[in-house]
């Protein structure tokens, strides 16, 4: 599943926003996360190219400390491997 965001597109004058699709943070795959990790990358930079669950309305929980500790958990087998909306229905943020 992927959330959207709308962004503008100068390029097509007659389109001047389109929606492009970000992969859900809780699904990519521990691979991409171990790269990630590995270069360095922030927090902002991954809100910027990741999703969070469409069920989860914390703020911001995809940022770093700040943010969802069960879904930014970037262990082989941490939390965000397990995260569903079974698994956030207990979280008052879960709608």
């Amino acid at each position: 599943m992927n959330g959207t965001m709308k962004i503008e597109n100068p390029m097509l004058p007659d389109l001047r926003l389109c929606e492009v699709s970000k992969p859900y943070f809780h699904e990519a795959s521990q691979e991409d996360i171990d790269k990630l990790m590995e270069s360095d990358v922030t927090w902002k930079e991954i809100i910027d190219r990741y999703s969070q669950p469409e069920w989860c309305n914390y703020p911001d929980a995809l940022s770093g400390q700040m943010g969802c500790w069960s879904l930014i958990d970037t262990e082989p087998e941490g939390l965000r491997t397990k995260i569903s909306k079974e698994f956030c229905k207990s979280c008052p943020e879960c709608k």
